[in-house]
C-alpha cells in the first residue's frame, strides 16, 4: 500500500495532476464565500480586516509562504490583502482583484439572514455574494488550486483583496503607492466588474468591462439672511435650491462616444426590436444630430451609456420649524463620461443652476481612462470561456458605476473588468435585499477564473 502511495504522489507531481477533483473545488469555494459573508465587513463593523486575515490564512493552510502575503493598510480596521503567486520572473506582474467590504444591509427586510449564507431555490443569498465575496471567493479557491497543482506561470501574479471600495477607495491606492509590483503590473483582471448576460442555459454575451464612468460628488448650497416664518419673503433659501435642483433635473448632457460604448452598441442593436434598432444604427451614423432622443432618456440603462449623469441623492436645510431657512443644501451625485473633463462638467452646472448656487467638491474625480481591448486580452477571454461559456460574445462594455479599477487606469495599469458571473434572472440585487448569486453561475466563475491564471 505504502508504494502505491508513492507512486500515485509521484505522478501527481510529474504530471500536475490536481490533488482534488473539480467539485472538491468547488465545494471549497463553496465554503469560503460563506465563510466571507458571515463576517460584517461593513463599514460600521469595521471587520474588512478580518475578512482579509481570514483569506492569508486560508491560503497559509494549502501552502502558501507568509512572505508572499500581507494585510496592510492605512485604516487598522479596512485592511486588504495582498498575495503572490510566484512565477518564473517578477517581471510584469499580473493582478487579478476583488474586494472584501459590503453595503450595509437592513437586516428585517430581508427573506434570509444576509450575514449567513443560505442556499434557496438554486442560489446562495447572503450580503456580498455577488458584490463582491463571490468574486473574492473564485480569486482565493483558484489560487489554491494552482498551488496544489504545482503550477508556477510565466510571470507572477497578484490578488489585490481590498477592505474600503464601497466607501473610500483608500486601500487599492495603497497598494499602487507602495508596492512596486502593483505599480509594474501589466494589467489588471478584476472580479468587481463584467459579466455574463442571457441564462445559464442560454448564455448570450460576455460583457468585458474595459472602461467606467469617473465618480464624482458635488454639493450645491445656498444661504440667506432668514427671519420669522410668520414673515415669508419672496428670497428663501430652500426655495431657491428647489429651482436650481428643478433646472438641474430637466437638463440633459450631450451624448458622447467611446470605444468601448461604440462596440457595446454594435452588439446592443442585434437585441432590440427592429424599429429600436433602426434607430441605434442611426445613432451611431450620426452621433450628437440622432434625433429620436426618447429612445434614449425612456432607457435608464442605454442614457446612462450614452451620457454624463448627474442627480440629486441628499438633502438638507433650515434650522427650525418657525423660522426662514438661512440656508439649504444638496448632495449631488455625478457619472462621468472617461473622456470628457470633470471640472467642465462642474462649470457646465454651475452655469445651468446660476451663479447664485454656491458649488463645493464633495467626491474629487479621478481620472479613468478606457483600457484597450487588444487581440490578447480578447484571446485570453476566449481561451477561458471553452469550457464554461464557448458559445457567448466578447463584447466591451463601459460600467456606470465605479470600482477600485480607477485608482489603476490612472496611472496607465489597463484594467479588464471579469467577474464571469451569470446575471441575476430577477434583476441586478447588489447593495439591495436579497442580495444573491446562482450556484450553478458561482461554479462556472471558478472555471473561469482558474482557466484564466494558467493562461496567465
Amino acid at each position: 500500500m505504502r508504494k502505491i502511495q508513492l507512486i500515485a504522489l509521484y505522478f501527481i507531481f510529474i504530471f500536475n495532476i490536481p490533488l482534488m477533483a473539480n467539485n472538491d473545488y468547488q465545494k471549497m469555494g463553496e465554503n469560503i464565500l460563506a465563510d466571507l459573508v458571515a463576517i460584517q465587513s461593513t463599514e460600521d463593523m469595521g471587520l474588512a480586516t478580518q475578512a482579509s486575515k481570514y483569506s492569508e490564512n486560508k491560503l497559509l493552510e494549502y501552502g502558501f509562504s507568509q512572505s508572499n502575503l500581507q494585510v496592510v493598510g492605512l485604516e487598522e480596521d479596512k485592511k486588504g490583502l495582498i498575495a503572490i503567486l510566484r512565477g518564473e520572473s517578477s517581471i510584469n506582474p499580473t493582478i487579478t482583484m476583488a474586494h472584501l467590504d459590503v453595503v450595509p444591509s437592513v437586516e428585517n427586510s430581508w427573506d434570509t439572514d444576509p450575514y449567513v449564507m443560505t442556499e434557496k431555490d438554486g442560489f446562495f443569498y447572503g450580503r456580498g455574494t455577488s458584490d463582491n465575496k463571490g468574486g473574492a471567493a473564485a480569486l482565493i479557491t483558484s489560487f489554491i488550486r494552482l498551488k496544489e497543482e504545482n503550477f508556477v506561470p510565466k510571470n507572477d501574479i497578484i490578488m489585490l483583496l481590498t477592505g474600503d471600495e464601497e466607501t473610500q477607495m483608500d486601500g487599492i491606492e495603497y497598494f499602487r503607492d507602495n508596492f512596486d509590483s502593483v505599480k509594474n503590473a501589466a494589467f489588471a483582471m478584476n472580479s468587481d466588474g463584467g459579466y455574463v448576460t442571457g441564462t445559464m442555459e442560454n448564455p448570450e454575451a460576455f460583457l468585458l468591462q474595459s472602461a467606467e464612468k469617473v465618480y464624482m460628488t458635488l454639493s450645491l448650497h445656498t444661504q440667506n439672511k432668514g427671519g420669522h416664518s410668520s414673515i415669508p419673503r419672496k428670497d428663501n433659501a430652500i426655495y431657491d435650491l428647489a429651482r436650481a435642483l428643478k433646472k438641474l433635473e430637466d437638463y440633459q448632457f450631450p451624448i458622447s462616444f467611446n470605444d468601448t460604448t461604440q462596440q457595446y452598441l454594435e452588439f446592443a442593436i442585434t437585441k432590440l426590436p427592429k424599429d429600436d434598432s433602426k434607430k441605434l444604427r442611426k445613432l451611431l451614423d450620426v452621433g450628437e444630430n440622432f434625433k429620436y432622443l426618447d429612445l434614449i432618456n425612456e432607457n435608464p440603462d442605454l442614457n446612462a451609456q450614452l451620457r454624463t449623469t448627474c442627480v440629486a441623492t441628499r438633502l438638507s436645510g433650515g434650522h427650525a420649524n418657525n423660522a426662514l431657512p438661512v440656508s439649504a443644501s444638496a448632495t449631488i451625485n455625478c457619472r462621468v463620461l472617461p473622456q470628457e473633463e470633470p471640472q467642465k462638467i462642474v462649470d457646465m452646472i454651475q452655469k445651468i443652476v446660476g451663479s447664485d448656487i454656491e458649488i463645493s467638491m464633495v467626491w474629487v474625480p479621478e481620472g479613468s481612462p478606457p483600457s484597450p481591448v487588444t487581440l490578447e486580452i480578447m484571446n485570453l477571454i476566449g481561451n477561458s470561456l471553452k469550457n464554461v461559456f464557448p458559445k457567448a460574445a466578447i463584447v466591451p462594455y463601459m460600467s456606470t458605476g465605479a470600482t477600485d479599477a480607477q485608482a489603476l487606469r490612472n496611472v496607465g495599469i489597463p484594467v479588464y473588468g471579469t467577474s464571469g458571473i451569470m446575471t441575476d434572472p430577477s434583476g441586478f440585487r447588489a447593495h439591495g435585499l436579497n442580495e444573491r448569486i446562482e450556484i450553478s453561475a458561482f461554479h462556472s466563475s471558478l472555471d473561469f477564473w482558474y482557466e484564466s491564471m494558467k493562461q496567465l
